[in-house]
């Protein structure tokens, strides 16, 4: 009976550790809320987690994205913070969603330590990388920039395809 149990508490654990990862990848807000609202949801989060106050500008309909898109931009904003928290010391964060003209914007910006352009380079990030593809497969761009003791700012531009 004590390995029945002790199995079923592994299962449950399992059961829990893949719904968690789950949403962590593709929060249901995504899917049942939108973009804007699964933006929210997780500098709301991050600011909860990491005490980085955060600023954030959304509009006020949603914008009209292939589920794809909408996940690859998610995907950069995690990936964004994620960097804020490791190397940024951040007091704040500003982030923004627009659309202008056929074209979706998502603006990361810290007013942490920044960096050297040229070190961008000279780095092999996986996530700068990923963050990169995400976007190139829809035909958009990221611009990374920093100064050094003044913070960095991800920029991605990506036409809206729905």
């Amino acid at each position: 009976m004590e390995k029945v149990e002790r199995a079923n508490r592994t299962l449950n654990e399992t059961v829990d550790t893949v719904r968690r990862i789950s949403t962590e990848l593709r929060p249901a807000a995504l899917d049942d809320l939108g973009l804007a609202a699964a933006i929210e949801w997780q500098v709301r989060d991050f600011q909860t987690r990491s005490g980085v106050n955060c600023m954030l500008r959304l509009p006020e309909e949603d914008l009209l994205l292939s589920r794809d898109q909408a996940t690859a931009l998610f995907r950069v904003l995690q990936e964004s913070l994620t960097n804020v928290a490791r190397h940024a010391q951040a007091t704040k964060v500003w982030v923004s969603l627009s659309e202008e003209e056929g074209v979706v914007m998502l603006e990361v910006e810290d007013d942490g330590v920044g960096f050297l352009p040229a070190r961008l380079a000279e780095r092999h990030s996986l996530g700068i990388l990923g963050m990169r593809e995400r976007v190139a497969v829809f035909g958009g761009e990221i611009e990374i920039s920093g100064v050094p003791g003044q913070g960095t700012v991800v920029m991605v531009r990506m036409p809206v395809r729905e």
